[in-house]
């Protein structure tokens, strides 16, 4: 009865609400990216360190999210 438990614990309804959860705040952290490179009139910002800044903290946090979806799979891969 309890290795059923643990089983229903992290299903894989649960692993693809992480998938979700993580994609999701991909695509918002996309979108915010896509806007800090624009001024507000639309324009492209061309300042190379301020792109270069503005990328890696994109990335630092999509790298996050990203591992967020590795981790849910290896929690039900060990639930099993």
């Amino acid at each position: 009865m309890s290795s059923k438990l643990q089983s229903s614990a992290m299903d894989t309804a649960s692993v693809s609400k992480s998938y979700y959860t993580a994609l999701s705040m991909v695509h918002e952290m996309t979108n915010e990216l896509y806007e800090q490179v624009h001024t507000d009139d639309g324009e492209p910002i061309l300042n190379e360190e301020y792109l270069y800044n503005a990328i890696q903290q994109y990335k630092k946090i999509v790298r996050g999210e990203l591992d967020m979806i590795k981790s849910a799979a290896a929690q039900y891969r060990e639930s099993k």
